[in-house]
């Protein structure tokens, strides 16, 4: 039996991200799946249990609550390395990539991204140099590193000099929901219902993602604007919140920006659950996602999923994840992205096509898969370390 401790602190119910999501969907599986080995879950904030039922996990309220750098380093080099000495764990997982300092014990970092070293002025400066601190330091630590596309392993062996053999490519997911999106007529009853809670019942266009400089929401809004200059009826739909709680982060400023005759066809939902995001994007007459820079693109995937056609930037990783199976755009040229916006409009063949496609390639990712990739990391990390972590089915997984 090994004893695994893993970095849950991101697993905020009602306040769950990308890296949130994808903690919470492979621990709860990994956890399940392997009843041989003990589980020691470790939160900044008082546990949510009843996520991670099972008689071999055991769930940590680790002070003190890391939302800020100081204590962040507080956490990872002193609060951590008590515990993981009290429960006698042989192996430190952790999701958002940050590691210890101060431990023996083996670990796995899950690097997802590296948007901070290449823009830094896309974060708050405190938070921009936190991260360009830690991050180089944890990949040279870490046992093994697992991150969620090609490019980002790629950008990790480049910048911080890991071997590429020492780095797991381990793709995010879709929840179940969001293949079950409904069809036929459930789906137009559905979608007017959707439209008449969100949009003043129209047609739209939707955006999924973290209120964010990365996320081009700047340019989408006046992809959006030419859209409309351009004749287009469908609205637009904008779902999350932003990150922190300063005006250049978040999307106030872009929409402050449209004349208000555009202004008036965008809307806003913040963050929502699972089951509600699915009905929103199967509703949509297609998600536009155009980031400067994405480690994975977990919105497009769900997308797919849900059968809804997909516009995506042709940055970074996104088009190793759709691999052909939306229209790729160029998320700095705003009439390029107007265009495409119209062609979705006016083309319901073409909608019909990438509906399918999306749906063909949604079937290479689930957070089952996920998991197991996950698992057959950290079991190479495990027998790098001299534990004995075996697991041959994770081991046969691939892509």
């Amino acid at each position: 039996m090994a004893v695994v401790a893993i970095n849950t602190r991101l697993v905020v119910p009602g306040k769950l991200d990308g890296i949130g999501w994808f903690t919470l969907e492979t621990v709860q599986r990994m956890t399940a799946a392997h009843p041989e080995h003990q589980f020691h879950l470790l939160f900044d904030r008082e546990p949510p249990e009843d996520l991670f039922p099972g008689a071999n996990v055991e769930c940590h309220w680790v002070w003190p609550p890391a939302r800020r750098p100081f204590l962040l380093d507080i956490w990872f080099d002193w609060a951590v390395p008590r515990i993981l000495k009290r429960v006698k764990a042989d192996i430190f997982v952790s999701p958002d990539g940050f590691l210890s300092s101060k431990t023996n014990v083996a670990q796995v970092a899950v690097q997802h991204d590296l948007n901070f070293e290449h823009h830094p002025e896309w974060l708050p400066e405190g938070v921009a140099k936190h991260y360009k601190r830690r991050f180089p330091s944890a990949a040279k630590r870490a046992t093994r590193i697992a991150t969620v596309s090609q490019f980002s392993a790629d950008d990790i062996h480049n910048r911080y000099g890991v071997a590429r053999d020492h780095i797991d490519v381990v793709y995010n997911g879709a929840g179940s929901v969001y293949h079950s999106a409904p069809l036929g007529a459930n789906a137009q009853q559905q979608a007017r219902l959707v439209r008449q809670k969100y949009t003043n019942g129209q047609p739209f266009f939707v955006f999924v993602g973290t209120q964010h400089p990365r996320k081009n929401l700047q340019g989408l809004m006046q992809a959006f604007s030419a859209y409309r200059a351009q004749g287009g009826k469908w609205d637009l739909m904008l779902v999350g919140t932003a990150l922190w709680r300063r005006r250049r982060f978040d999307a106030r400023r872009s929409m402050d920006e449209l004349p208000g005759h555009v202004r008036d066809h965008v809307h806003t939902s913040g963050w929502l659950a699972q089951d509600e995001l699915a009905q929103v994007l199967s509703s949509a007459g297609a998600l536009v996602f155009i980031p400067w820079f994405e480690g994975f693109g977990i919105p497009m995937v769900e997308a797919f999923a849900a059968g809804t056609p997909v516009i995506h930037g042709n940055r970074t990783s996104l088009p190793e994840v759709a691999n052909g199976a939306g229209i790729e755009v160029d998320p700095g040229d705003a009439e390029q992205v107007a265009r495409a916006m119209r062609q979705i409009e006016e083309g319901p063949a073409l909608r019909a096509d990438l509906i399918e496609k999306g749906r063909d390639r949604a079937d290479d990712f689930s957070w089952e898969r996920t998991s197991s990739l996950l698992w057959s990391c950290i079991a190479k990390a495990g027998s790098e370390a001299g534990i004995d972590i075996v697991d041959e089915q994770a081991a046969q997984v691939s892509f």
